[in-house]
């Protein structure tokens, strides 16, 4: 992949989409300016108050329920050692790529901010790793989102200090052998260097942009899938008349509105804007706007609070070096980025249901307004058409509805009842990419549908968007004529939602 830009960790703000181009290898990243002199500073403070009989916890302290236990100067380099060695304990199958790089880029602009005493190293060390395509290997399951990610974190610091293994040159290698084979140091945590690194939210922070970033193309790609499916059941505009949406003026519904309005523009399978009283469409087709415009608004809302996390301060304790002085609190705690886990979670459980019954209505005979049985001509019994997929996303939907209980309400007290509630901010994370794979798949399911539906329509009949959207369908994947496995189909479909490019398409498409 060609990198487009650099992204500056330190900077006063990072977005959710400068994480997400880090962590999907689109852009490189670098250290802001002036982030040396604030790591300078902070590591100076703390190394000046380590030589004191101050307790500080972390440094010159134990953690958790061992925090009583005081740390002699001369092993403390053993026991920030030991601190990330007993921590990195994940267990399952690797996290995706990105996670990881997307996580290393958040605590990257949590301890560049200058607030926890870190050797100046370790931002521009976590930094070549990414830019050199150094990946810690990082498994599936240990983080219960309290004192943030610790042992997913641990994971990654220790291949920071040149321990356990790594995703390097396209082969999984000791990280020693990847950091000389880069030409990196590994870090030497003299100080709290292994606290820093491991305590805070930035695992399932980094794992909550990347989400965002895709549920929002799903997202996207599912209005397309709704636009197509609403003009081949004959959907009626009446519901989409302006003045009515203006009088429940939720941000969301309004885009949705205006949105399938215009990708419709021009059509002449559509109904107009005359009053249907007696036959109103299902709420499928007539409250596209109100339940999507709910999925945008949610997203909106997550959005924020992850944003806010990127940017947060999120280590225990915190050195203010102007003002000199430590601070001890509970800022590592993931409970804000889980419950905003969940909300996107949620939202997107409900994409899919809707996705799933407009599905089941173009392709049932008895509901479809005159289109053959699953969608395949002159079946006669002989063809099934598209009823398998229907099962696949019938399936989904289920597979959702259990995954859309929110796991942030969930807590398992944990570190001697020390984390005695605790967010589980990873497994909303885990369960949150569970949906998105499936919602994927469903609006794929629906494209590919709805794409033969307007072909047994006419498809020069739709709407500006709309045939757009199946031109490029049909680059991709045939109409369907004579039964098929159709897998392929569908994962070409995820890869045109993955890519941006049937929103593209749409947006290029001029209204008429």
């Amino acid at each position: 992949m060609t990198l487009t830009r650099t992204i500056s960790i330190g900077a006063a703000h990072l977005t959710i989409e400068d994480v997400d181009a880090v962590a999907r290898r689109s852009a490189s990243a670098e250290v802001c300016a002036d982030t040396r002199s604030r790591l300078d500073r902070s590591y100076a403070y703390v190394r000046a108050v380590a030589k004191t009989p101050m307790q500080i916890y972390g440094l010159t302290t134990g953690c958790g329920p061992l925090a009583s236990q005081r740390i002699p100067p001369e092993r403390r380099e053993e026991f920030q050692r030991n601190l990330i060695r007993s921590h990195a304990a994940t267990l399952g199958p690797p996290h995706p790529t990105a996670f990881v790089r997307a996580a290393m880029t958040v605590r990257a602009q949590v301890l560049a901010q200058g607030y926890s005493g870190v050797d100046p190293q370790v931002v521009p060390q976590l930094i070549a790793m990414l830019n050199h395509g150094l990946h810690p290997i990082v498994r599936e399951v240990g983080s219960v989102g309290a004192s943030g990610d610790l042992v997913e974190l641990a994971q990654v610091a220790l291949a920071v200090i040149g321990e356990g293994t790594v995703e390097y040159g396209g082969s999984v290698v000791a990280a020693a052998e990847a950091l000389r084979a880069a030409g990196i140091a590994p870090l030497v945590p003299r100080y709290r260097e292994g606290l820093a690194l491991i305590n805070g939210t930035a695992f399932h922070t980094g794992a909550a942009a990347v989400l965002m970033m895709r549920a929002r193309r799903v997202c996207a790609a599912a209005q397309i899938a709704a636009a197509m499916s609403f003009e081949a059941l004959r959907g009626n505009l009446e519901a989409y008349d302006p003045a009515f949406q203006a009088v429940r003026p939720h941000p969301g519904q309004r885009v949705a509105a205006a949105h399938l309005t215009r990708m419709v523009s021009g059509s002449r399978l559509v109904g107009g804007s005359e009053t249907l009283a007696s036959a109103q469409d299902a709420y499928t087709l007539r409250c596209i706007p109100q339940v999507i415009g709910t999925v945008i608004d949610a997203l909106a809302a997550a959005a924020s609070v992850i944003e806010t996390e990127i940017n947060s301060v999120t280590d225990n304790p915190l050195f203010l070096v102007d003002e000199e002085r430590i601070v001890h609190g509970g800022n590592f705690h993931g409970q804000p980025v889980a419950m905003a886990l969940d909300h996107l979670k949620i939202a997107m459980v409900e994409l899919g249901v809707m996705s799933e019954r407009r599905l089941a209505r173009v392709l049932d005979a008895n509901l479809n307004a005159g289109l053959p049985p699953f969608l395949i001509r002159d079946g006669a019994g002989l063809r099934s058409g598209f009823m398998g997929l229907q099962y696949c996303a019938s399936s989904m939907a289920a597979d959702n509805a259990v995954l859309a209980a929110p796991a942030s309400v969930r807590s398992v007290p944990t570190n001697a009842n020390n984390q005695d509630v605790v967010s589980m901010g990873m497994v909303a994370a885990r369960q949150a990419r569970q949906v998105l794979d499936n919602v994927e798949r469903m609006a794929a399911i629906e494209l590919l549908c709805a794409a033969q539906a307007l072909d047994l329509r006419g498809v020069e009949r739709a709407g500006t968007g709309t045939r757009a959207a199946h031109a490029l369908i049909r680059r991709h994947a045939a109409a369907l004529l004579d039964d098929r496995e159709l897998r392929d189909d569908v994962e070409a479909m995820c890869r045109l939602i993955e890519s941006d490019a049937l929103v593209a398409a749409v947006d290029a498409a001029p209204p008429r």
